[in-house]
């Protein structure tokens, strides 16, 4: 039987944060099955169109009002934000709280830290507890969060699947250096989000050689005015490049030409850069966060998220950025083929309740 999927696609016309990535490459994989049919629908009734290839469905009801009306309920149901589907996929934290929906929880900051994240985020945090408290299926991508799930109470219908990897794509040697503008670098990417901590790296960049530079590359976050004010402290102006837009050619680049690529993340559902980065070989420096400690912990020596001192883990990959055979061996077999096959299975168990 060919199961009726609607997914969220309204991450895609974001900036590409890990849950665009998400997006993205989970709708292509199931695009490509002949057991599935895929629509997309947007929590927007106006606005730009999303790249995907299947049809899309505009809900009525825009984001911030579904969500403050799935705090106390359930509709609207599937059938109006979806159209006819059989299962129906939040794949950011929204959807209707019933038991015919997958929602995505990439993390609890909303819940458990709303001071790490935007306001819009922190505002989703009713509709959070509703699907907490229904019979929603909850799909997480790392034994951390469900724990914290656990310690909210909520066990059942709690899947752990982990997302897969698009490994940044060969590129001509050098391109990398071009885009950072240096010939050796360190390098943080993704959305300048408090949670991740960037001032950190900022002060550990005073333990490396002075040739070495510092890019960093994502959409401006909540966090630039402490990323500022720590680079005026440490007098590293000259040796820092940010790079707020940055397309998938040259992320690749950064990523495969770096020295090093650091996570200093207090916080974290899943991790994709350091494992992004580890898959092609380039050297690493994170904190156990996320899907890391279980994924990559017994190959890759792991900070305490709440240590402020990265100097010496940065000195000591930099002087050493190689990555063990082991590593790069294992992270091939996370692919979003593998997590699309999760997630059908997932999505039929929903269909089914």
């Amino acid at each position: 039987m060919v199961l009726r999927v609607g997914i969220d696609i309204t991450p895609l016309v974001g900036p590409p944060t890990g849950i665009h990535q998400h997006t993205r490459h989970l709708t292509d994989a199931l695009l490509s099955r002949d057991d599935v049919t895929v629509s997309g629908w947007l929590l927007s009734a106006r606005g730009r169109k999303p790249r995907f290839a299947g049809p899309i469905r505009r809900s009525p009801i825009p984001a911030s009002p579904a969500a403050r009306l799935w705090a106390r309920g359930s509709w609207p149901g599937r059938r109006t934000i979806a159209g006819a589907v059989d299962v129906v996929h939040g794949v950011n934290f929204l959807a209707p709280p019933a038991g015919t929906s997958v929602v995505t929880i990439q993390d609890l900051t909303p819940l458990t830290r709303p001071d790490l994240v935007e306001l819009t985020v922190a505002a989703k945090a009713p509709a959070i507890r509703r699907i907490l408290d229904s019979d929603a299926w909850i799909h997480t991508s790392s034994q951390a969060v469900a724990a914290e799930l656990a310690d909210l109470g909520r066990t059942e219908r709690v899947r752990v699947i982990h997302h897969g990897l698009r490994p940044p794509a060969p590129t001509e040697p050098g391109t990398g250096a071009k885009v950072a503008g240096f010939d050796r670098y360190v390098l943080v990417l993704g959305t300048t989000e408090r949670r991740k901590r960037v001032p950190v790296i900022i002060s550990a960049m005073a333990a490396v050689d002075d040739d070495i530079g510092l890019v960093i590359a994502g959409p401006a976050g909540n966090d630039e005015a402490a990323i500022d004010r720590a680079i005026a402290d440490t007098g590293l102006g000259r040796r820092v490049h940010r790079l707020i837009a940055v397309d998938d050619a040259a992320r690749d680049a950064l990523v495969r030409d770096a020295t090093v690529l650091v996570l200093a993340a207090g916080y974290e559902g899943f991790g994709f850069t350091p494992l992004e980065a580890a898959a092609v070989g380039t050297a690493v420096v994170a904190t156990a966060v996320g899907a890391l400690p279980e994924l990559v912990g017994d190959l890759l020596h792991l900070a305490d998220p709440a240590d402020t001192d990265l100097g010496p883990l940065l000195a000591a990959a930099c002087e050493d950025p190689t990555v063990p055979m082991a590593l790069t061996t294992r992270l091939q077999d996370l692919t979003w083929t593998a997590h699309a096959d999760a997630m059908v299975e997932l999505y039929r168990l929903a269909a089914n309740s």
